[in-house]
């Protein structure tokens, strides 16, 4: 996905925080350090102050979690504070989106490409509590389009793969 067609905007604060918190909450997984939860929640406490922060980094917390269990596969993130977006990310953001447009059928599409058949149900329901969340801070994040958005295997590991 070139720049100009992804759905997902890492200027916007709804978007940005979305994928930041993936990205900090996933590498905890990966890395087993406690750190970078506590990134996380700092991010979020920054952008959103202590209050408004408590109940959309928990949510944050559990979206990322059942990416981690469910996951088809380990996904494409880029580091912390980049301003690229993988292709990877900009779908589990996309998932976030769909799911507070109330467009059911763009998640689900979009989680059965992530994750597998038995963690669907946890992956959507983490979705829209993330989404909700956002929403009762004002947080909107930028909508999406089942068209625009590609579910192959994220570009960068193709570059990765051996020919």
């Amino acid at each position: 996905m070139r720049p100009a067609e992804r759905p997902i905007n890492m200027m916007r604060k709804p978007d940005r925080l979305v994928v930041e918190g993936v990205r900090r909450c996933l590498a905890g997984y990966a890395t087993g350090d406690h750190g970078c939860w506590e990134l996380a929640l700092t991010l979020f406490e920054r952008e959103l102050g202590r209050s408004k922060a408590r109940r959309a980094i928990s949510d944050m917390s559990f979206f990322a979690r059942d990416l981690h269990l469910h996951a088809r596969r380990v996904f494409c993130l880029f580091p912390y504070d980049c301003p690229k977006l993988c292709q990877d990310e900009c779908l589990i953001a996309a998932m976030v989106s769909a799911a507070q447009s109330g467009d059911g059928e763009t998640l689900i599409a979009i989680a059965g490409a992530l994750v597998e058949a038995s963690g669907q149900e946890d992956i959507c329901a983490s979705a829209r509590a993330l989404a909700q969340s956002l929403s009762e801070i004002d947080l909107a994040l930028s909508p999406v389009q089942a068209g625009a958005l590609s579910l192959e295997d994220c570009p960068v590991k193709k570059l990765l793969r051996p020919n």
